[in-house]
């Protein structure tokens, strides 16, 4: 929603403070939340909730970068959009609380101790800062009625002369708390936590990733297969442990990079070695791959290997990674992903990844799950495609997914020069060979089985379909695109395009002997029944991953099983294709 600003205050030397208008926000917020802030034909970004007062959100904006420094040059009166709010927030136990905030990371600790002096609970308020101008709601947290406030500064210009988690160390000589809530840059977050696991405080910290989609999708803010915009921000300092926490973060396209210059190792821990559920109504073989079930993600749905292993602990037969090219890309500006109406989206991520060369940490930890790896890539010509294809084979995946349908890159999708697409199936499968080759397709183009037919001859091993529809939304208050891609074309996914899907793959499995892979509006156990009947054999969870979560892979295989055992079905094989024979 598009809010006027009512309220712009100096906080400190490097921070503003914007209140704005937003009651459907306000009545929903709980304290460390976050809003998606969009100034338009800018950026879109993350904010923490400082306050809420009423119907008026309050937000605590560091100058930071173009779209922070674009915004602290706003007025009173100027309109900018806000979405929310998202993640998990604190949660407020006990009866003393330690509130350890640093720089303008002490901006959401505010709304936080404002509730827990609302419930009668004792709080002190440790406030850190490199000097006293930087230092943020000292005076508001004393209005809220904190009856501890100390603050820390680093030059000793106010207060404690040292860190802020000197200080915490200190404090912990004399006082004991049940619970402590930190949020502050993340070395400082995992100092806070090693100071509170050996005095055994139970601890609670506010992580900062970046944040594209905000709503689970594209796993872009991942921290060791969590994703930082639903699972977190705030989590509980055991669930980071094993985790890259305080130790590497990840760019913009998804690569690893080191919180410290001195930080070489970016590897993960290792998670755990996973055995998937034999289920024999559903165990599927495809391309001479065997699936312990039919049911995967849609590429796009994460980077980091860690999330792709959770998908398969979840559930899920197999993983797709997120499609990868020759060299590193970081997307588009926000925003990237929206919803256009219930369990229907569309997103303009702008192919950001890490490139082929870097992708090797993830496809190890995703290995670890032991269902098929499917590995997405892309590339703009047939050599550039050669050199992504070379080193993917050396990743010892199960299958090849070619991405040549999506919507909304900076070269235009290879779906659309059949020539080029040909040259390139060719070549690739040249390569990997004996590893299969999917390509995946979009009902962009007017003729899907007659390009299928085309690709099959090239030596195809399968056909995905379908992939995102062509779609370009507006803001009509602003009549601007809102998408942060610059000629604002996105892709649809989800509910809108489950009637279209399983049309397409009934046209195909007509004109084509290679398996199917269906994606496309996939919610339930009918969909996969109905894509089968038409001819999928693999089948991809995108959108549903929005709405429904993880569990949606369990219920999915529940549901299926359910069927198959009450209609007399020993394999989900059997209906593939079904809906031609009747």
């Amino acid at each position: 929603m598009l809010c006027a600003i009512e309220e712009i205050e100096e906080a400190n030397s490097d921070v503003k403070t914007f209140v704005l208008r937003a009651g459907a926000i306000a009545r929903e917020s709980e304290p460390g939340q976050f809003v998606m802030v969009w100034n338009p034909g800018v950026d879109e970004i993350p904010i923490s909730i400082a306050d809420v007062r009423g119907e008026l959100v309050e937000l605590a904006i560091a100058d930071r970068g173009d779209c922070t420094h674009n915004l602290q040059g706003k007025q009173v009166g100027d309109l900018i959009g806000l979405r929310g709010p998202y993640g998990r927030g604190f949660r407020i136990d006990g009866s003393r609380i330690c509130m350890v905030g640093g720089g303008y990371g002490t901006a959401p600790l505010l709304f936080a101790a404002k509730r827990a002096c609302e419930d009668g609970r004792f709080i002190t308020v440790l406030a850190g800062a490199r000097t006293e101008s930087e230092l943020l709601y000292v005076d508001r947290f004393r209005d809220a009625g904190c009856e501890d406030v100390r603050v820390a500064t680093e030059d000793g210009s106010a207060g404690f002369k040292g860190t802020v988690t000197e200080l915490l160390s200190k404090t912990l000589e004399t006082d004991d708390f049940d619970l402590v809530l930190s949020c502050g840059p993340e070395l400082m977050l995992k100092r806070v936590c090693e100071i509170t696991k050996r005095a055994g405080i139970s601890t609670q910290v506010s992580i900062e990733r970046i944040v594209k989609c905000s709503c689970g999708a594209c796993g872009s803010c991942d921290i060791g297969g969590y994703r930082v915009c639903t699972d977190g921000p705030v989590f509980d300092a055991t669930e980071l442990e094993g985790t890259e926490f305080g130790c590497w973060t990840r760019a913009k396209s998804g690569r690893r990079v080191a919180l410290q210059p001195q930080i070489n190792d970016l590897s993960s821990v290792p998670p755990r070695v996973f055995t998937p559920d034999y289920e024999p109504m559903l165990v599927t073989e495809v391309c001479g791959v065997r699936f312990p079930n039919p049911i995967a993600n849609a590429a796009g749905f994460g980077i980091a290997g860690k999330l792709l292993y959770r998908y398969a602990v979840a559930g899920a037969g197999a993983v797709v990674t997120k499609s990868v090219g020759l060299r590193e890309q970081e997307g588009y500006p926000n925003p990237t992903f929206l919803e256009l109406e219930p369990q229907t989206y569309v997103n303009a991520m702008g192919l950001s990844n890490p490139g082929i060369n870097n992708y090797g940490p993830e496809i190890e930890d995703a290995k670890r799950a032991n269902v098929p790896l499917i590995l997405s890539i892309f590339g703009q010509d047939v050599e550039e495609c050669k050199q992504v294809a070379k080193q993917a084979v050396k990743y010892r995946v199960d299958m090849i997914e070619f991405n040549a349908s999506c919507p909304h890159t900076n070269f235009v999708a290879m779906e659309n020069n059949p020539r080029m697409l040909r040259s390139i199936i060719k070549a690739i499968r040249e390569i990997v060979h004996p590893v299969p080759v999917a390509v995946k397709l979009s009902p962009n183009i007017g003729d899907i089985p007659g390009l299928a037919m085309t690709l099959e001859r090239a030596g195809a091993d399968a056909i995905t379909a379908i992939n995102t529809v062509i779609s370009r939304p507006v803001d009509k208050t602003l009549d601007i695109p809102i998408l942060g891609n610059p000629t604002g074309y996105g892709g649809k996914s989800g509910r809108a395009l489950t009637a279209g899907g399983k049309q397409v793959i009934f046209e195909l499995y007509k004109e084509v002997k290679i398996p199917i892979i269906a994606v496309g509006g996939i919610f339930s156990a009918k969909d996969v029944i109905d894509y089968a009947r038409n001819g999928a054999q693999l089948f991809q969870v995108g959108s549903a991953l929005v709405t429904e979560g993880y569990g949606i892979f369990r219920r999915i295989k529940d549901d299926l099983n359910d069927y198959l055992d009450a209609n007399g079905y020993k394999n989900i094989g059997e209906l593939v294709g079904e809906a031609h024979r009747s």
